[in-house]
């Protein structure tokens, strides 16, 4: 998939006044310029949280300084506007490429036209951009990955009670991952086999607000859950808590997560937790960074896809996600030791530690 050509231009904030209809048209006239700052722009939505810092932020660094490149690691903190002060800083500066993980995938709209209308490509990261063109969306499809979790807890508990616990309603990571839950229950909801008691979003991905709505799931059906789908791990411990301090058995309730986190890792090795979705964010950062070098020179980006954010297709470099239970997690640990090392995943059940 060949990118939409981009203009190159030394133009101040001044410039980003300019309509982005005719800024793509001049672009399109004038062709795609390689940039030549060197720099290239990685805008997280925080990165204090461990995927960040040892996967997402190393392998884009190590990435794009190995193609010639420097990186300016940006993080919002889960501040929308936090974010687009960010942006403007980072297009007044110049950069040869923007790859940015939106707070919240509406209000980043802004950002997309205002990188649009200085000529920097951008491309959205691990949540998609929407109601905007721009250049290209590197991510795992959260859809997919919620259709494969249910379908590993269905094959486990094929009939009750369900609960979905979503994270930021203002984020496709979650919204997405809800609708892949759908996919997968509603026609065993529509059979009479299972029945959704809950389905909730979780503002800031926060483990309190999720413990709180397990505590009601719990509470609401006199502990007759079967199942919790959950879209983080930080997320899902709190529904675990919710789980212990209701007094029911671990292990007899269903819990998923996502991003296989320490904490969830040794909860799935002891039985604690079903499981957990990889989203692979050392192969999303790895993808991202030859992205954002291929649009700094005009090359393609090599996307497999189109996604329709409500403006555009915009051309999609898919990355895996797929779900690690305790059947997987000795294979995933020995391959993933950046990642999680084994003495600490099997520290409170030492004999089952593999030899790696």
């Amino acid at each position: 998939m060949q990118l939409k050509t981009h203009l190159r231009t030394s133009v101040g904030v001044m410039a980003l006044v300019l309509s982005v209809a005719a800024t793509a048209e001049m672009a399109m006239a004038e062709g795609c310029i390689p940039g030549k700052t060197n720099k290239i722009a990685f805008m997280l939505k925080q990165q204090a949280a461990f995927r960040y810092l040892n996967a997402d932020i190393p392998f884009f660094k190590r990435t794009a300084e190995a193609a010639g490149y420097e990186v300016l690691v940006q993080s919002a903190e889960n501040d929308a506007q936090a974010q687009i002060a960010q942006a403007e800083n980072i297009i007044t500066q110049g950069v040869d490429a923007i790859v940015i993980q939106p707070v919240d995938f509406n209000v980043a709209a802004s950002i997309a036209e205002m990188a649009t209308a200085a000529g920097i490509p951008l491309a959205s990261y691990d949540d998609m951009i929407l109601g905007a063109p721009h250049a290209a969306f590197i991510g795992r499809d959260p859809k997919d990955g919620g259709a494969e979790a249910a379908k590993a807890v269905v094959a486990k508990v094929p009939k009750g009670n369900f609960v979905l616990i979503g994270g930021d309603a203002g984020q496709t990571g979650s919204t997405l991952m809800q609708q892949g839950y759908h996919v997968t229950l509603d026609p065993l909801v529509a059979s009479g086999d299972i029945k959704i008691v809950m389905d909730q979003f979780t503002p800031g991905w926060k483990t309190e607000p999720a413990q709180a709505n397990a505590e009601n799931a719990l509470t609401a059906n006199n502990n007759d859950v079967q199942a919790f789908l959950v879209s983080y791990d930080g997320m899902s411990l709190g529904v675990l808590q919710a789980i212990e301090a209701a007094g029911i058995p671990a292990g007899q309730i269903l819990v998923t997560g996502h991003d296989m986190e320490l904490a969830s890792a040794q909860a799935i090795v002891e039985g604690r937790q079903f499981g957990s979705l990889w989203p692979a964010p050392d192969e999303m950062a790895i993808a991202g960074a030859n992205a954002a070098v291929a649009m700094a020179q005009c090359k393609d980006i090599g996307a497999t896809a189109k996604a329709d954010n409500g403006a555009s297709e915009i051309p999609w470099v898919k990355t895996p996600i797929y779900l690690v239970n305790s059947d997987q997690m000795a294979d995933f640990v020995c391959k993933h030791q950046f990642w999680l090392k084994v003495d600490e995943v099997y520290q409170n059940v030492p004999d089952k530690k593999p030899t790696c």
